[in-house]
């Protein structure tokens, strides 16, 4: 799976030789990978094929000119030794290419700062032939093998050109194909022949019209026909891919494509796609009849933009995973076959739609990591880098070896989980071993180990392998060795600790399969050479906990090969050692339905066993067959189907092809192959991590993605294959799945997105793509297997019904395995989002959790029973009952209990979150479904639940919290006191008012204000914020006064907790509850640092001028007898003030974070920290500063904090001198000692704690201020 990263790069003529109305025509990549050729109106330009492509030269078309002939397509020979290009005149030029570019001279880092001269172009390009046709402008150039091409013209006629011959060797038109030696049959989308039309068709009266495009597929050795009358031809012939033949019969299908204008088959997976004029882009599937089939239709990630013109060119890459297609006017879109959006230059937001306005010709490189483009009226191309995606199921995303990995040609991207983006990125970037990449560029092939912390590459030869722990490359020490061997298929690992590489030797063309030692690869690291009779084509390992391994291959001679693979390690005096031994079990000849799958993947026998003992001996046999094989699934071409195939059920020997036993097979045997899916699959996983007996897939196909489940039916014997699908999530355009972390129990998904670098007006935005990763549990379906219940006595098997034998399948057992899986979901924090939608899909959908008959009760109680051993279970349930519908509350209230005994459960778990929670479900549950209840009993309970949560949310300082109960206590307060507006007297008389009654409430209470000596003072109405107008400040304060007045507890914690605060220096606290509760902070101030009040705490404050305002002039009016009380207040205020201060100093510290430091560091950070803002006081010199300081005045918003709390606390002065000492406010430190000369001790006793002792100079700088200031100056 590719898609694009980096920057786009462009590349233009504007430094090179051209004419000045000269535009870039048609751009094309050689098919060997070696040169880009732009076809421009009069010349053809060379590059090289690599990354930051370097120009080579030119090359004038004689003949050509910019209006009347201009040059206007190019197609390459499929050896790159050839190529043709057509004028507008009809004349086809025929030219010889032999440009000789290494590929190694080209990457070296010399070569990219300066042209590369290959000698004069002259005498590399040579101009051949020249050809002129008689039937109209040349429209397209198609490829029709190694020997012809199609050059199609506006008359509707295909004219047949040979390469070698270079001359014109057949014309074909509709009537050309209504000849009686041709055979076409009509189909309708069901691919069923229409039979009453076969004579009509052969007689030409469907063939008429004019041919509007062609396409041949050299793998599928079919040749398609595009009509204008809205038909399409899909035709094999007698002669394959050699067209110079003079008697080519047709033979194919008709089927009908409206208004369609081009057309392009992949062959990989026989599909075929068509266009319109309009913009419309349709998918469908071919048959092995050669009728259609839909596929998809239109262009998922375009639905809402509108039309888009007409399309400029459309192309499938190299490997036929990707589909570009270039709209003229409206840029490119790149999808992946199954319609989901790769890239789109027309989704994108105004800054990037600049950089693709529009397409007229695009081309892959041969390797798929680069595609070009050329907008209309251009000079230039442009290039798009494109990623290939690898994957291991295994990984932690959030740990430092994660599964994904993307790679081109010179870079590597780890996946990996950002903080900053706040999810999974390719943010860990490896260049690629640089002598490696320039001497075997491109990199093809690709594979992570198991445990993530290895990677294989491997380009043109040999292969090389990037340790993550070492975090370096290595490679073979004997070059020899590299040099002689060519990757041919993706590589594979064995247990992390061995790569398997299926090669093609190059001295000697035979295959084989090697396998290395990843650790050390010197001499030593070649394990096993197994030769191969063909090539391989699919390789795929299975496994069980132990060291047991089944190797299968699949060979270009349809041969499935399986051997048994045993890994032994060990660890000698000098080196750690590895030893590999494999014994060929069987060799199978498949039949043509498995010709060259999709892909192939492999389940190890002990995961389809019944209560499966890890490590059992695999040594089973029955009547002489063996039973212990893989079973083998094939994702197959074509249908896109997903088959299973029992190697244990076929009478097989070695040598004999592969034996289908029917129904009526009188040996008994089962029937080999089992259909799982019939078509639409594009992807599959195996999870084999689960706790769950079975095999375990996850498939992405064209209805989403799904969780398969296979199992057997029998204990000890090889199983029939029962399968229980079950839907995840529904098909995405714009992500696809690129693998699964089995640790974190995710599908993952990759879409693109882009990053605009530069986006200053008149110059051109950088854009760089990139790929952002996002997962899709999938464990919560596991849970659904985990507590199905068997009710089934009969299966269905391939659409037949299949009586089970034996024990009954009991997925749910209780072992090391699901402890071991349960607590791996909770340490990487899946746990409860798996547990939360498993119990809502139990709860609400029908039928529950996509079980059928499944009984909803049953399963609610056995998964409640489950989920209470977990201290998540709370959150779980609550926020379950939070989502579902309230008619459904009942079906989970039954297995919980009433939602008071779950609200009390709460609190004594403090589960505060969820606690608050279940207030709407206790005050709703009462109404809804107990008809024995009243309306005020219900409300009752919820605003007697609230105040007691409240009570704990004040003591846990949970301000939000606090926030949402208050709000809630006032809506409910709100319902109950609002009159019903009505004639009778009786009509405000009812519930609401027997509730009041019923709980002491008067409705006039808020003009019983509470006594002012109290602490806790509601502020008037007047006093509000709001001066009274809004009424919701009314509401809620009459709620708040309610609940203070009626509820004892609420009003105790709330002075409690404020008092604690205020003690301890927590002021933003402080302030956060009081405005809250609507609550006056000068007045509780003031009543709590009263003399008398820290008296009975056994405590003392300074007043210190604020005593004047609360005890009024009681101290000017002492006399001379009560000196000694005098004396032993100010003892106690010095004393508080020595206690009290160090803690509230500590408070504002903790509350904002402050750092601490043992000395003055302002110095060392003066040229690191911007200048403090300008404020209206003044500031010591900031190389006193210490880190907290620096903190400060460094991190916005702080400073304007502390100012808000200083103006707030204005009446309190040791919080107001704590304040200035933070802020370093030299000047208001200094008046305040000057005004209360008993704060220079408590001073002086704050710096002796060792936190403090940074602020030594400076108090003492201010101490010493305030006593020279008190001194008078001398009279002379």
């Amino acid at each position: 799976m590719h898609f694009p990263s980096g920057s786009p790069e462009l590349y233009s003529l504007n430094s090179h030789k051209y004419e000045c109305d000269e535009r870039a025509v048609v751009v094309s990549a050689s098919p060997i990978g070696n040169c880009i050729v732009l076809l421009s109106q009069r010349q053809l330009h060379f590059w090289t094929s690599t990354h930051n492509a370097i120009y080579l030269g030119s090359v004038i078309i004689n003949g050509t000119t910019l209006d009347e002939n201009p040059a206007t397509h190019l197609l390459w020979h499929p050896k790159g030794e050839n190529l043709v290009v057509a004028t507008l005149q009809r004349r086809i030029l025929f030219f010889e290419i032999s440009i000789d570019v290494k590929n190694a001279e080209v990457l070296t880092p010399g070569y990219r700062e300066h042209f590369l001269h290959v000698g004069s172009f002259a005498s590399r390009v040579h101009l051949t032939n020249e050809e002129r046709l008689e039937t109209g402008i040349i429209t397209s150039l198609t490829a029709g093998g190694s020997n012809c091409f199609f050059a199609c013209t506006t008359s509707g006629v295909v004219c047949v050109l040979g390469w070698f011959r270079q001359k014109l060797l057949h014309t074909w038109t509709c009537h050309f194909l209504s000849k009686e030696t041709h055979f076409f049959t009509r189909s309708d989308e069901t691919g069923k022949d229409n039979m009453e039309s076969n004579s009509r068709v052969a007689r030409g009266e469907i063939l008429t019209g004019t041919i509007v495009d062609v396409y041949y597929s050299l793998q599928l050795k079919l040749t398609t026909f595009l009509l204008s009358n809205g038909n399409v031809i899909l035709a094999r012939n007698n002669v394959g891919s050699d067209f110079t033949n003079d008697e080519i019969i047709f033979s194919g299908k008709c089927s009908i494509a409206a208004s369609a204008a081009r057309v392009a088959i992949n062959s990989k997976h026989s599909l075929i796609v068509m266009t319109t004029h309009a913009g419309d882009v349709v998918c469908k599937s071919i048959n092995e009849d050669l009728s259609l089939k839909p596929f998809w239709n239109g262009l998922k990630c375009l639905k809402d933009v509108g039309r888009l013109g007409p399309i400029g060119d459309l192309q499938w890459s190299p490997n036929e995973e990707l589909l570009c297609v270039g709209f003229y006017h409206g840029g490119v879109v790149v999808v992946h076959y199954s319609s989901v959006c790769v890239y789109s230059s027309v989704l994108a937001s105004h800054s990037q739609r600049c950089v693709v306005e529009g397409c007229i010709s695009l081309s892959w490189n041969n390797h798929n990591h680069q595609l070009f483009l050329i907008e209309p009226q251009q000079t230039s191309f442009r290039s798009f880098e494109f990623s290939e995606i690898i994957s291991s199921p295994v990984g932690d995303l959030k740990g430092y070896f994660t599964p994904i990995i993307s790679f081109n040609n010179e870079i590597v991207r780890f996946c990996g989980h950002s903080p900053s983006e706040d999810g999974v990125t390719f943010n860990d970037v490896v260049n690629i071993h640089s002598q490696y990449a320039i001497e075997n560029y491109p990199l093809i092939f690709g594979a992570v180990s198991p445990d993530g912390a290895a990677i294989v590459l491997a380009g043109k030869k040999g292969f090389v392998i990037f340790d993550r722990i070492m975090r370096r490359w290595h490679t073979l020490r004997d070059k020899k060795q590299e040099r002689e061997m060519v990757c041919v298929a993706q590589p594979l690992w064995l247990h992390s600790l061995a790569v398997v590489l299926p090669v093609r030797m190059v001295y000697t063309r035979s295959y084989a399969l090697r396998i290395y030692a990843h650790r050390y690869l010197d001499t030593k690291a070649l394990l096993v050479h197994l030769p191969l009779e063909r090539m391989p084509l699919q390789i795929c390992e299975c496994h069980d906990e132990g060291p047991d391994i089944f190797l299968l291959v699949l060979d270009s001679s349809n041969t499935l090969l399986i051997w048994r693979c045993i890994i032994s390690s060990g660890k000698s005096s000098t080196n750690f050692t590895i030893d590999v031994s494999l014994e060929l079990l069987k060799r199978i000849k498949l039949s043509n339905c498995f010709l060259n799958p999709i892909e192939m993947t492999a389940i190890h026998p002990i995961h389809l066993r019944h209560q499966r003992v890890p490590r059992t001996p695999l040594s089973s046999s029955h009547n002489g067959v063996e039973y212990t094989l893989p079973l083998v699934l094939f994702v197959l071409r074509g249908s896109h189907a997903l088959v299973s195939l029992c190697l244990s059920m076929m009478l097989v020997t070695e040598g004999e092809s592969l034996e289908f036993h029917t129904e009526d097979d009188k040996s008994g045997m089962p029937f080999p192959i089992t259909t799982l899916r019939s078509s639409g699959v594009y992807k599959i996983w195996i999870d084999n991590s689960v706790p769950i007996d079975g095999g375990v897939i996850l498939v992405f196909g064209d209805n989403g993605i799904s969780f398969l489940h296979l199992r057997g039916t029998n204990d000890g014997l090889p199983p029939f294959i029962l399968l229980d699908e079950y839907r995840i999530g529904q098909f995405d355009a714009d992500s696809l799945p690129i693998g699964i972390s089995t640790f974190d129990g995710c599908l993952l998904t990759a879409s693109s997105t882009s990053d605009v670098f530069c986006s200053i007006s008149g110059i051109p935005p950088i854009i760089s793509m990139r790929m952002t990763v996002k997962p899709i549990l999938y464990n919560y379906r596991v849970l659904a297997v985990l507590t199905r219940f068997e009710s089934l006595s009969v299966e269905t098997v391939n659409g037949k019904k299949v009586p089970t034998t034996g024990t009954p399948f009991i997925p749910l057992a209780w072992s090391d395995r699901l402890f071991y899986w349960l607590e791996r979901m909770r340490s990487n924090n899946t746990f409860v989002p798996n547990a939360d939608y498993y119990l809502y899909t139990l709860i609400d959908e029908t039928p529950p959790a996509g079980i059928d008959q499944l009984d909803r009760r049953s399963a609610v109680q056995a998964t409640v029973s489950l989920l209470r051993r977990y201290s998540e279970f709370h959150s779980i349930v609550v926020n379950c009952v939070r989502k579902v519908d309230v008619s459904r509350w009942q079906v989970v209230l039954d297995v919980l209990g009433s939602p008071l005994e779950l609200f009390r459960e709460c609190l004594e778990n403090q589960r505060f979150e969820e606690a608050a929670h279940l207030l709407r479900v206790i005050m709703m549950h009462g109404t809804l479904c107990d008809t024995t209840s009243t309306p005020m009993e219900s409300l009752e309970s919820a605003m007697t639940s609230a105040a007691k949560l409240l009570v704990f949310a004040l003591w846990q300082r949970n301000i939000n919290l606090i926030h949402d109960l208050l709000r809630f206590a006032s809506l409910l307060h709100a319902e109950l006191v609002i009159p019903v507006i009505g004639d009778s007297k009786d009509e405000g008389v009812g519930v609401w008012s027997k509730f009041l009654n019923a709980v002491g409430f008067q409705q006039n209470s808020s003009n019983m204000p509470l006594s002012e000596t109290d602490p806790l003072y509601i502020i008037s109405a007047e006093e509000l914020p709001s001066g009274g107008i809004i009424p919701d400040s009314v509401r809620r304060r009459c709620a708040i006064e309610f609940l203070l007045i009626n509820y004892p507890d609420v009003k105790q914690a709330v002075d409690d907790v404020a008092t604690k605060s205020l003690m301890s220096g927590h002021l933003i606290v402080l302030r956060d509850i009081l405005q809250e509760f609507s609550l006056s902070l000068p007045h509780f101030i003031k009543i709590k640092t009263s003399t008398d009040l820290m008296r009975s705490l056994g405590m003392g404050i300074s007043n210190n001028g604020n005593e004047e305002k609360i005890n009024g002039d009681n101290n000017n009016n002492n006399n001379n007898n009560n000196n000694n009380n005098n004396n032993n207040n100010n003892n106690i205020e010095k004393n508080t003030v020595d206690v009290l201060l160090p803690n509230i100093f500590d408070g504002i510290h903790d509350e904002l974070g402050l750092p601490r430091s043992m000395r003055c560091i302002g110095s060392d950070l003066r040229q690191h920290l911007p200048s403090p803002s300008e404020m209206e006081i003044t500031y010591a010199d900031p190389a006193l500063w210490t880190t907290a300081q620096g903190h400060v005045y460094s991190t916005p918003g702080i400073v304007d904090t502390l100012l808000d709390l200083r103006r707030l606390y204005n009446i309190w002065e040791e919080g107001v001198i704590a304040i200035n000492i933070v802020l370093m406010n030299e000047v208001d430190v200094v008046q305040q000692i000057q005004s209360n000369p008993l704060l220079v001790q408590t001073l002086l006793n704050l710096v002796t704690h060792p936190k403090n002792q940074g602020y030594e100079v400076f108090l003492r700088q201010c101490i010493k201020g305030s006593t020279q200031l008190q001194t008078p100056p001398l009279s002379t």
